[in-house]
């Protein structure tokens, strides 16, 4: 372990620790943030720490916001959206080991980008069983494969009150990362390395998180979406670019 936090360390340590740190603290002021900020950048300093490490940490993340916004959680929605996810972590999974490593993140940034741009058009989905289960499905492929799985839930949930936003998609993401972990576990894509990267991020996950508590109800979620959204957008092209570049 103790050869791991110094290869961590060789390897911008505090690059990790801020992007973790500002992802964590976005996450729980408007539910999203992590996956969609953090990943991209975490895959420019080291792709080891996607999609694995990165889902641990958002299983964690997740749990803390259920328990801090509990009252607000939508109970009944979530199995379906769960169900969906089930059933298409495993094959996604799968393709990890099929598809260039190239390929996926080039495919990583392109559907952060589309999950940006169906964020800004006015459009809404409301959480019916159906567009549940369709986003949890889409949810599975996208998360097992990119560790970001949330765009498509919180599309879903985007017209609910923040609270109940905030809730459903940490309830959602707990179980659905959890799926994911299992099934990278199943096609040996995640084990005690991934566990220890994980680990590593704990701190930097806990600070941000702990600094968004007294934030939360006083921001504008308008305001927060939007810069949740404009810095993942261009994660995802600098990721973008740095593939095609090379």
């Amino acid at each position: 372990m103790n050869s791991l936090f110094g290869q961590m360390l060789d390897q911008h340590w505090h690059v990790i620790a801020l992007v973790v740190f500002a992802g964590a603290f976005l996450q729980g002021l408007s539910g999203v943030g992590l996956g969609m900020v953090a990943s991209p950048l975490l895959a420019l300093v080291d792709p080891a720490l996607v999609p694995g490490p990165l889902l641990m940490i958002s299983c964690v993340i997740a749990v803390m916001t259920v328990l801090r916004e509990r009252a607000a959680l939508d109970m009944s929605g979530l199995g379906y959206a769960l169900g969906g996810r089930l059933v298409a972590s495993v094959p996604a999974a799968m393709l990890i080991g099929v598809l260039p490593v190239r390929a996926l993140a080039i495919a990583f940034a392109l559907v952060i980008l589309l999950a940006v741009a169906a964020s800004l058009t006015k459009m809404v989905i409301r959480p019916t069983r159906g567009n549940l289960l369709i986003a949890g499905t889409l949810s599975g492929v996208m998360g097992t494969l990119t560790s970001v799985g949330l765009p498509p839930i919180a599309l879903v949930y985007q017209s609910v009150p923040p609270a109940q936003l905030r809730a459903s998609i940490g309830g959602f993401l707990a179980v659905g990362a959890l799926i994911s972990i299992l099934a990278l576990a199943l096609v040996g894509r995640f084990g005690a390395h991934e566990m220890g990267l994980g680990l590593a991020m704990l701190a930097p996950l806990f600070a941000g998180f702990l600094a968004s508590g007294r934030l939360r109800h006083r921001l504008p979620a308008r305001q927060m979406r939007g810069i949740v959204l404009t810095i993942a957008a261009a994660s995802a092209v600098l990721l973008l670019w740095r593939q095609l570049a090379g």
